[in-house]
């Protein structure tokens, strides 16, 4: 599946209105999301009402979220799915409005399978295949990360389209089945954006610091909440600029691009992650919000 058909579904939206069930309020819901997503890829879901809106639940990919509504009639929020985690085949978005006057409404997005090549990188022995001595480490700071990317907070901050963090070319897509030194492991569930050591990088969103450490295999690295789920991510940083618990603007310098962690020399590998699932950042590049 091209990118640009990608695009073109991510951009065709079906509206729903909700039928009220027994006990519902006969207001509406109203459901814009794609019918059709390629997997690993983010999408904008917009829910609008008749009413104002209190709080909605969401349900998706075996994830709950909730969005508060604010008082508003319309709110958008990301979802999308992993090239690791997800499967091809039809899942069920489903939507419920909470409060005095509960309202549902649910559709089916089909979720296509996309082909990726392959990638084969030669690095270290010890970053191919760890040895026991640090696996410790890695598994500590494997539960740290998946304690933060767990973690929705309530308010958001993004803004889309996102902001390049660094203005080089991509050096490696989302999604590369990856071998180093002949050894397959994960697929690239980010993406590697050419810089050179000591360049500036920058917010992608509006955010708050919610991580800032030296990893393993992501080297210095530093974690973004834009709420509801939403974590951009910045890692193999030759320094940190930020502290955890920082507010900052998209376009504010973070770290400095660097080469440290399981790389092959000085670049960025930014990661998105929603609902701790990792997406391909590029789409968001291109997206808009209409609110």
């Amino acid at each position: 599946m091209t990118f640009g058909r990608v695009l073109f579904f991510m951009l065709l939206t079906l509206f729903l209105s909700a039928m009220p069930g027994p006990g519902l309020h006969a207001a509406q819901l109203r459901l814009e999301c794609p019918e059709v997503i390629g997997i690993g890829l983010p999408f904008v879901v917009r829910v609008e009402s008749d009413e104002p809106l209190d709080r909605l639940r969401v349900e998706w990919a075996g994830k709950t979220l909730t969005v508060p509504g604010a008082g508003k009639k319309a709110v958008e929020f990301l979802l999308g799915t992993d090239v690791l985690k997800s499967r091809p085949g039809s899942e069920t978005l489903r939507i419920l409005k909470l409060g005095l006057s509960p309202l549902a409404v649910q559709t089916s997005i089909l979720v296509e399978q996309r082909d990726f090549p392959e990638q084969r990188l030669t690095v270290p022995t010890e970053m191919a295949s760890p040895p026991a001595a640090v696996q410790e480490r890695i598994a500590r700071e494997n539960a740290e990360i998946r304690a933060v990317l767990n973690t929705v907070s309530p308010d958001s901050h993004l803004i889309l389209p996102l902001m390049r963090p660094v203005p080089g070319e991509v050096s490696s897509d989302y999604g590369l089945k990856r071998f180093f030194n002949d050894m397959e492991r994960n697929p690239h569930r980010g993406l590697d954006l050419r810089a050179a050591l000591g360049d500036p990088v920058r917010a992608a969103a509006p955010g708050q610091i919610v991580l800032a450490a030296d990893h393993y295999y992501g080297g210095r690295s530093v974690f973004l909440d834009h709420g509801l789920g939403v974590f951009t991510v910045y890692m193999h940083l030759d320094d940190i600029k930020v502290r955890q618990g920082d507010m900052v603007e998209a376009g504010e310098i973070l770290g400095l691009a660097g080469q440290t962690g399981r790389v092959t020399g000085p670049h960025l590998h930014l990661g998105l992650y929603v609902l701790d699932l990792a997406m391909d950042p590029a789409a968001l590049f291109f997206a808009k919000q209409s609110q």
